[in-house]
């Protein structure tokens, strides 16, 4: 049950023209102060499907993001900030680690390259690292940190409504609603 946890809720942590690194066409063009956003995931990894409900806060440097089943009890809290990663199970239990990538590493056995998955959520490349944008008939596409991003065409002016993560060993898929964009703190 834990590694189902942990597994689901690092995974809500966490895309044919010339490529590019500006920022993809319709989209937000930097990371707001402040966004929350519920969703749910859907997790393939290596033959085992997981699926869950979450609510994400991103607070300038701080996400928190807790997750669900599909019933609506709260499972896993996971926060992320400049001081590391720390996962909180259903009964409280905390594991910790300097980056939630290495935390699903240690926990999972591979990287969840979580530290993208807030720029990703609202149809942005990470900037701090390289990126390439292509575009097929259907999608906008992000090649980012070994991950396919494939965001919806119709994703509009603002954060996209769905989303499909994807490597050869892993594949999440992301519906996100209740957005609440904010370029100011609270």
């Amino acid at each position: 049950m834990l590694r189902y946890s942990l597994m689901v809720a690092l995974a809500a942590l966490l895309l044919a023209g010339c490529a590019t690194q500006m920022p993809a066409p319709g989209a937000l063009s930097q990371l707001p102060e402040r966004y929350t956003v519920n969703g749910r995931v859907a997790v393939n990894a290596a033959g085992k499907g997981y699926t869950a409900r979450f609510s994400w806060i991103h607070d300038d440097q701080r996400d928190t993001v807790d997750v669900s089943n599909p019933l609506g009890q709260i499972m896993a809290r996971v926060e992320l900030d400049p001081s590391g990663a720390r996962f909180f199970d259903s009964d409280g239990k905390l594991r910790s680690a300097d980056d939630v990538e290495a935390l699903s590493e240690r926990e999972l056995g591979w990287r969840l390259p979580a530290s993208g998955l807030r720029f990703w959520l609202l149809g942005l490349a990470a900037p701090d690292r390289p990126a390439f944008w292509t575009q097929d008939d259907n999608h906008r596409l992000l090649e980012q940190d070994g991950w396919q991003i494939r965001f919806p065409l119709d994703a509009g002016t603002h954060a996209p409504s769905r989303l499909t993560l994807n490597r050869p060993d892993l594949e999440v898929r992301i519906a996100l609603y209740d957005w609440q964009l904010s370029s100011t703190q609270p």
